[in-house]
């Protein structure tokens, strides 16, 4: 929340605008951007930031999802850098971009918890391998009860019973959605549809279990069991029934996918899906789970699935190689996680004592803590994107927290006599911005240059009786914006080691690049 001065400055901010005859100006800051491709947790799916749009929600770093305001696109050449987090992937980001992270030398011990933890925003060019990526837990939550089934096609299915207006959300139907997410199929011809599973040889047990949640849940038999070589096929006749489960999970072993409602619901629930998804392509013994689907989103989905239930894992992906289709694998074999997915999936496992957590990962405060295994600089040219997001000012892509504030911050002086007779301001960016740079021109106004240029960040926040940490780095901002300006106006008279020498001032960070 901001300070009370925070709320005045942003809403009647001081020396708006432009001095046209300005003796010095200063611009700071870069707009901040992901390239086309990198994906974003919107709608409680991992979708390409380029496919964003105005009012979709995305997951920021509170664990809440937040309405985007707007997406912004611009060309850009020059440094980006791909962070890799440990076993989450990878994001390539502007050098600017600011990241929710821990420096490794905060960290006391080799990956292990303490309050003493410095959680901060860091910009990609200051981090560095080892340091500690924070992953928000999703922490909204909206449970349902029941939902409507509204879906057409009954009237043409003539063979099949009719179903009910509404089932409840229970622990049967939300294991049935994980059967059909891992071994189920559609057929949604207009006249007819089916319904149907086919298990392997390790699937048969949970055959029965199916037939029990679908009567328990739609009041239907199957139309058929049979037999077939390997394992076992049932299907249930409902046009109703399969066009309902189309329309809310997807058709097609690629297009599978959990809907929002679901990805909100309790995770007391959401260990029901975990359990059918599990059961049916993956397995789980005494020292290690697997899991593997080729529905990219529903990968990542089940990931986000696993990390609420306070699971570790890993998340690998195997491109496509010739007759086999790319994929995607989750591991998880750690003694705690191990015995919580075991839990879920009612199944008794003896654990070793000590089953070393090879990921050097763990869950702290609301967050899933990863560290960096590299960071690669590479040359880019072409379209980047950033989003504009309400309230938490921060969105997440597959692998990291990422600031959305892309300040961009003019500062004008008039000087007469080395003291800032006038100075004013233009800035694009969020309400903390407004107000560090409303601020920094009222502490600056009237001084000397020597004494401007001992402004610091904190003098700033100090000034504006605090500021959240989300938004610490605004005030570093004005405070360069004020000694870029400050250099200008000596440039014009003086060469750079002369006032290195003079004023201890060196020339601003060339920020605004492409």
């Amino acid at each position: 929340m901001y300070s009370q001065k925070v709320m005045e400055h942003f809403r009647n901010p001081r020396n708006v605008g432009e001095i046209e005859d300005a003796d010095g100006e200063g611009t700071v800051g870069n707009p901040i951007c992901l390239t086309p491709d990198s994906l974003v947790s919107l709608n409680s799916s991992l979708t390409p930031i380029m496919d964003a749009s105005v009012d979709a929600r995305v997951l920021g770093h509170d664990g809440n999802y937040h309405r985007i305001k707007k997406v912004i696109s611009r060309p850009y050449k020059g440094r980006m850098y791909r962070i890799v987090a440990h076993n989450l992937g990878s994001t390539v980001v502007t050098p600017d971009h600011h990241i929710l992270a821990i420096k490794a030398s905060h960290v006391l011990g080799k990956y292990r918890s303490s309050m003493r933890f410095i959680q901060d925003w860091y910009a990609a060019d200051e981090l560095k391998k080892g340091d500690i990526l924070l992953y928000p837990v999703i922490r909204e939550t909206v449970d349902k009860d029941w939902i409507p089934i509204d879906v057409g096609g009954q009237k043409y299915d003539l063979r099949s019973k009719t179903l009910p207006s509404k089932i409840a959300v229970d622990d049967h139907f939300l294991r049935l959605v994980g059967y059909y997410l891992s071994e189920g199929y559609l057929q949604t011809e207009k006249s007819k549809g089916t319904f149907g599973f086919v298990f392997g040889s390790r699937g048969n047990i949970y055959v029965e279990d199916v037939i029990h949640c679908v009567r328990h849940t739609f009041g239907l038999k199957p139309s058929e069991i049979r037999r077939i070589r390997g394992g076992i096929s049932v299907r249930f006749h409902s046009a109703g029934l399969a066009n309902f489960f189309e329309r809310h999970f997807g058709k097609g072993d690629e297009n599978k996918h959990i809907p929002h409602w679901i990805m909100l619901l309790p995770p007391r629930k959401q260990a029901a899906v975990l359990c059918g998804i599990w059961r049916g392509d993956g397995y789980i013994n005494s020292k290690v789970a697997k899991y593997v689907t080729i529905s990219k989103k529903l990968a990542f989905q089940v990931r986000d699935l696993l990390i609420r239930q306070g699971i570790i894992m890993s998340f690998r992906e195997r491109p496509e190689n010739g007759s086999y289709k790319r994929s995607y694998s989750i591991y998880v074999s750690d003694d705690s996680s191990l015995a919580k997915l075991g839990k879920i999936l009612d199944v008794e496992l003896k654990i070793p004592k000590k089953l070393k957590n090879n990921h050097k990962v763990w869950f702290e405060n609301g967050y899933f803590h990863v560290p960096i295994l590299r960071v690669e600089q590479i040359d880019y040219d072409g379209p980047v994107y950033n989003l504009e997001v309400e309230h938490s000012h921060s969105f997440t892509s597959n692998s990291m927290t990422l600031h959305n504030c892309g300040d961009m911050m003019t500062i004008y002086v008039k000087i007469k006599d080395e003291r800032i007779e006038d100075i004013k301001f233009k800035t694009f960016g969020c309400g903390a911005a407004i107000a560090t740079s409303s601020m920094i021109t009222e502490l600056a106004k009237g001084k000397t240059i020597q004494e401007a240029l001992k402004i610091t960040r904190n003098d700033v926040a100090d000034a504006l009786e605090g500021l959240p940490p989300i938004k610490m780095h605004c005030s570093n901002l004005a405070a360069d914006g004020l000694r870029a300006a400050i250099f200008n106006y000596l440039s014009k008279t003086m060469k750079p080691e002369e006032i290195k020498a003079k004023y201890g001032l060196e020339p601003p960070k060339a920020d605004v690049e492409g």
